[in-house]
């Protein structure tokens, strides 16, 4: 059976998650959080990695970011920064982030012109098509040789693998990166639906899913992705619940220790959209987001790694957003 989910857009979603954890916090939190982004912002162009180098997949956070929180953005410089990639050389998740950091770009220099603030921004744009399909069409045009070359990854199930060109069967990652960049560019619904019908083999009989195809037990952020995209939620969703911890945060996969901020941010996004009620533990999800808020105004991702970064901020306010 075919399965439609046109009515969704994901990252419509998560930035209206964003908006709605900025707006639930105090100016001087804001401001905090803020200046930390201004610190992880390269002068070259992009947002730097945890080594403290410019990066293109920690860019696409800290774009994101910045759209969400007014951060002014040279756009000149951003553009120059992106054209240095080469389309043809990236492996398959830069390149999905390369199209995505034009995608914001655009989105970011248009509101910069408009003059509006991001709340008022995208709630405007994201409900007028014409507007977005500009931005689309733009991406696209920047961005045609990745675009082409994200094509060599499809996999034999008709969805893609990140991994390798040609593999037999695709991962949920590789789906998930592609099935909301199709979304945001407007490509034919018929290719979104592909995406979404490979991943019908790709659940493990206890509901979780996996990104390798031998594992006998799901990861939570895999699970999450898979819950977004298809909407057969029973197991899935039971497995996902048991993946919270005592401290209301979530397991990256069973067995493991320690809760984390990405684990726990996807995990709540998925519930969120799948309609579960999650007030029993909305309070002591907020306190587990809050513990791993640094003096820097940054957010680390858990005990295990307190090193802060845009990536985990980001994860962070989404949570927040989520239960906002």
């Amino acid at each position: 059976m075919t399965l439609s989910r046109k009515s969704i857009n994901c990252n419509q979603i998560i930035l209206e998650s964003l908006l709605g954890a900025k707006e639930a916090l105090s100016e001087e939190a804001q401001n905090h959080i803020l200046s930390f982004l201004r610190s992880q912002k390269c002068e070259s162009g992009g947002f730097i990695d945890k080594a403290g180098k410019s990066d293109l997949y920690y860019s696409v956070f800290g774009y994101t970011l910045a759209l969400v929180l007014d951060l002014k953005l040279d756009i000149t410089r951003e553009k120059e920064y992106l054209k240095q990639f080469d389309q043809k050389n990236l492996d398959f998740v830069h390149s999905v982030c390369l199209v995505r950091a034009f995608y914001l770009l655009h989105l970011i220099d248009l509101k910069q012109k408009t003059g509006f603030k991001a709340t008022k921004y995208l709630r405007i744009g994201f409900a007028k098509d014409l507007i977005v399909g500009k931005l689309a069409k733009k991406t696209m045009n920047d961005c045609s040789a990745v675009l082409w070359e994200l094509e060599t990854y499809i996999s034999k199930d008709d969805g893609y693998n990140h991994n390798a060109k040609e593999e037999e069967q695709s991962t949920v990652y590789a789906n998930y990166l592609m099935w909301t960049l199709y979304q945001d560019l407007q490509i034919e619904e018929d290719s979104i639906e592909e995406i979404q019908n490979a991943n019908q083999s790709l659940i493990l009989d206890n509901g979780s899913y996996a990104n390798e195809s031998n594992s006998s037990d799901g990861v939570t952020s895999a699970t999450a992705a898979g819950m977004i995209m298809n909407s057969n939620h029973g197991k899935s969703k039971e497995w996902l619940l048991e993946k919270r911890s005592k401290r209301a945060g979530f397991i990256a996969a069973t067995g493991v220790p320690v809760s984390d901020l990405l684990s726990t941010a996807t995990a709540l996004l998925a519930l969120k959209m799948s309609g579960e009620n999650m007030d029993s533990f909305a309070e002591n999800s907020l306190n587990f987001i809050n513990l791993h808020w640094d003096e820097s105004g940054g957010f680390f991702g858990s005990i295990a790694d307190m090193s802060c970064d845009v990536e985990y901020t980001y994860y962070a306010l989404l949570g927040l957003g989520v239960l906002s």
